[in-house]
């Protein structure tokens, strides 16, 4: 029964009449606003891990779920959570301590269905009658969503986290007859470049259109028109039914001699039809070639357009033959809710240098970790090719969060830097406020299996790597955000053995005094002084995976022994005497390029000879030397097989979504199992695209096909009963899910109840993995829907899976995951994965 008090009539007065066109340029008309809701106080635990419990979610993935009543009680370990009645202010927000971890339940009635689009704000996630779709937790209002509402009452259920939610739907825009437009833009949320005064503008674009129609892969394209009548058209990527994607665009235009800005009309145009879909303007701001900008890319992770902020140094021009003029290049990081421009604006042009500040995905995104790293990576790359400048002299900074992302950084790529200088910088979740999962004592157990695979956020397991940079570090004393105990306690981890360390405290400063705090001129001055050696030969490197680094100059770790545990090598290498002696901690496979010359190489690996090859080092000069160790010495190998395990491809889960990743959903289920994995997967994408500025090509099934889409990472929804694309992309593989569990090899798990994470190889290719987002039933793949794997600092590893309990309240720590494992490096699993047997009561 609905709590009629609780339900908002649809006033019909407030839609547009039949036949009467909404203006682009205005508001769009409400249908209605959240005013009433019934909240309840948090019913489970959550925070920065890979599991959590939760009471709410525990019965819409057993399908006991139903609509509150006001004082109806949720029970949690005996103590009832009572339903409450709570009104929203005049300004529609609705505010409650309750809702620091609760839920808020709404109903909107509806005398007819129709198209809508929800306007949200603070909330992490909301189920709309049931189909889960992405939160705006940072209340930055960039999420406008289609929904289609149907007759009678609407349920909008929302999980809340920071106190507060506002929540209203508006109708979508429409045609001159009146009617919906299936396709359109949103409005927000663009991804506009700054133009230079006196060029041409050709720069990516990208902007957001939404799909409230029922087809896929419909024959639209995009049309950009220029002020000069400059046209680009660019073929659409489907978008799944009733969802948003961000669009990539091209802008072209000649240059405008005295424009302070430049304006593009951009129009969607259907090829079956006169006038176009939808239409909108795009407003591109003019600089002078001097002043700080915005920059726009073409990202190789998912293929979007992202930006960074760029400071010019105040050098005068370069000679002639000079691009960079010997200038380096300064990667400034940006704090929690700071974006790209406004970390850029902190700083005074510098004659030594450019300053480059990506964009960490958004202003949260993911703490400069997972893909927050990898843009950092990708704006480096991307500003020394276009700028030319020195790699030598490079050097990484930022502020608060952007501090940590500097450590984080540094850490993983010394080979990248000449110095590291974090202002107000916290370590690692660790040390800061999100105590990190513990193994135990077997080092195949669940715990130990699961904290390994969150090792990659352990700045202090890599902080020998930071012996060969340069390190600044400054803090406030008085700071009540990032405690200075912060900057103290690398203080002392560094200052002991750092050969190159300084560090300052700022008295009485809090945790921002200013531009002054990123632009301090001691720091300026540090990092100026610091230019980087490479090919060093002395070498101490540590890596938790060779898929996030895996060596630098003349030796790569190819393989570990124990995945994601620290490796190290340590050495030297004498070219005179043509000896290199390393020692090694957890390397299965290295590689070393020798340098040949006239004579062969010693090689000394952990105090073993081995033995010198002619036929590997005389090949042009420079042959990269490949050893194994076969757990009792090492041998040398004369080749490496590309199928398994490597740099390009060394798991966990989460490293599927890079590479362009292609989601495939499956078709072949119950009516039930589809709806689920297809809302599943468009969950994906629209939290990727809130969380990270991406992007996910969605496909179903029956439409993938595997030749023409070569290289792509792609994600499996569904198992090798419910997706069409299974058999073709893991046919021969020894992981089998469907809907009675799970096999591989020993490790067997029954039930109909399961959400399985994994990764595994793309068949024929070196580098393409494979990710699985599976249930072995509807139950199983509801329990997929909140596994928090887009959150910075929770990790998985190559295989893990969940049973139903795991979501129950009184579950403690990992007892609902009933498997844990990471593949061997040739993708086989032997020794290194874990079972738990569920309890009876389970």
């Amino acid at each position: 029964m609905m709590p009629r008090a609780l339900t908002v009539l649809l006033l019909l007065s407030l839609v547009p009449a039949l036949g009467t066109p909404v203006d682009a340029a205005e508001p769009p008309p409400v249908i209605a606003e959240f005013d009433e809701y019934l909240v309840i106080d948090r019913i489970g635990e959550g925070g920065r891990r890979p599991v959590h419990t939760d009471a709410i979610e525990k019965s819409i993935v057993d399908g006991s779920w139903e609509t509150p009543e006001p004082g109806d009680s949720v029970d949690i370990e005996g103590i009832p959570r009572i339903w409450q009645t709570r009104t929203a202010g005049e300004d529609g927000w609705l505010q409650d301590d309750l809702l620091r971890g609760g839920y808020a339940v709404a109903v909107i009635d509806r005398s007819e269905a129709g198209p809508a689009i929800l306007e949200a704000r603070g909330h992490s996630l909301v189920y709309v009658n049931g189909e889960p779709r992405p939160g705006d937790p940072y209340a930055n209002g960039t999420l406008r969503l289609p929904v289609m509402l149907k007759a009678g009452p609407n349920e909008f259920l929302f999980s809340v986290g920071r106190g507060r939610v506002n929540a209203r739907l508006v109708d979508v825009p429409r045609d001159s007859e009146g009617d919906p437009k299936t396709f359109f833009f949103t409005g927000v949320d663009d991804t506009i470049p700054d133009a230079v005064a006196g060029l041409p503008i050709e720069a990516p674009a990208g902007i957001v259109v939404a799909n409230i129609g029922d087809e896929w892969a419909p024959n639209i394209s995009i049309l950009v028109t220029g002020p000069g009548g400059e046209e680009v058209a660019i073929g659409m990527t489907s978008i799944p039914p009733g969802s948003v994607r961000k669009i990539p665009i091209r802008l072209l235009a000649v240059s405008r001699p005295g424009a302070k800005t430049v304006d593009f009309k951009v129009e969607l145009i259907d090829a079956g039809r006169i006038e176009p879909l939808d239409s909108r303007t795009i407003q591109v701001r003019v600089v002078e070639p001097d002043q700080t900008r915005k920059i726009t890319f073409r990202s190789e992770i998912d293929d979007t357009v992202q930006f960074y902020g760029l400071v010019p140094s105040s050098a005068p021009p370069p000679a002639e033959g000079d691009p960079g003029g010997g200038l380096g290049l300064i990667l400034s990081l940006h704090g929690a809710g700071v974006n790209a421009r406004g970390q850029a604006g902190a700083y005074a042009p510098k004659e030594f240098a450019h300053i480059v500040a990506p964009t960490n995905r958004r202003e949260f995104g993911f703490d400069w970790e997972d893909w927050g790293r990898l843009d950092a990576l990708e704006v480096l790359e991307h500003a020394r090719r276009t700028l030319g400048t020195q790699p030598a002299r490079q050097w990484v900074t930022g502020h608060s969060m952007g501090g940590h992302g500097t450590w984080h950084a540094a850490a993983h790529h010394p080979d990248l830097f000449a110095a590291a200088a974090p202002s107000a910088g916290w370590i690692s979740f660790d040390t800061y406020g999100s105590e990190r999962l513990r193994g135990d004592d077997s080092p195949n157990s669940i715990a130990s299996i699961m904290a390994r695979a969150a090792n990659p956020s352990d700045t202090l397991l890599l902080k020998n790597n930071l012996d060969e940079l340069g390190i600044y570090v400054l803090h406030g004393d008085a700071d009540d955000n990032v405690p200075v105990d912060q900057a103290r306690t690398m203080r002392e981890h560094l200052g002991g053995f750092h050969p190159d360390f300084a560090y300052y405290e700022q008295p009485g400063a809090g945790h921002w005094w200013g531009n002054r705090c990123v632009d301090w001129p001691p720091l300026m001055q540090f990092l100026e002084s610091k230019s980087r050696t490479f090919d060093s030969d002395r070498i101490d490197f540590t890596t938790i995976s060779p898929g996030i680094n895996a060596g630098h100059d003349w030796f790569e770790i190819a393989q570990q022994q124990v995945a994601f545990a620290p490796s190290r090598v340590t050495g030297s290498r004498d070219r005179e005497a043509g000896r290199i002696e390393l020692d090694t901690e957890n390397v299965e496979r290295l590689k070393i390029d020798l340098d040949a010359g006239s004579r062969p190489w010693t090689v000394v690996l952990d105090g073993q000879v081995i033995p010198s090859n002619p036929r590997f080092d005389q090949m042009n000069g420079i042959t990269p030397a490949i050893f194994n160790h076969t757990g009792e010495e090492w041998r040398r190998a004369a080749t490496f097989n590309p199928k398994e395990k490597n740099a390009g491809r060394s798991g966990g889960f989460k490293d599927a979504f890079r590479r362009t990743p292609l989601l495939v959903v499956g078709t072949l289920g119950s009516d039930e199992e589809d709806r689920i994995t297809l809302a599943r997967a468009i969950l994906d994408a629209e939290t990727f695209l809130y969380r990270g500025n991406g992007g996910f090509d969605v496909m179903l099934d029956t439409d993938f096909d595997v030749g023409q889409h070569p290289r792509r990472n792609i994600i499996l929804y569904g198992n090798m009963e419910t997706n069409a694309a299974w058999p073709t992309l893991l046919g021969d593989d020894p992981l089998q899910i469907d809907r009675e569990g799970i096999r591989f090899g020993e490790l067997k798990l029954e039930g109909d109840d399961l959400a399985v994470l994994a990764i595994r190889p793309r068949p024929r290719w070196a580098s393409g993995s494979i990710g699985i987002v599976a249930g072995t039933g509807p139950r199983g793949l509801r329990l997929t829907e909140r596994i928090p794997y887009f959150r910075s600092g929770v990790h998985y590893p190559d295989l893990v899976v969940f049973g139903p309990e795991s979501i129950a309240p009184g579950t403690e720590g990992l007892d609902g995951i009933r498997a844990a494992a990471y593949f061997e490096n040739d993708w086989m699993l032997e020794d290194d994965f874990a079972i738990r047997e569920p309890n009876a009561a389970d």
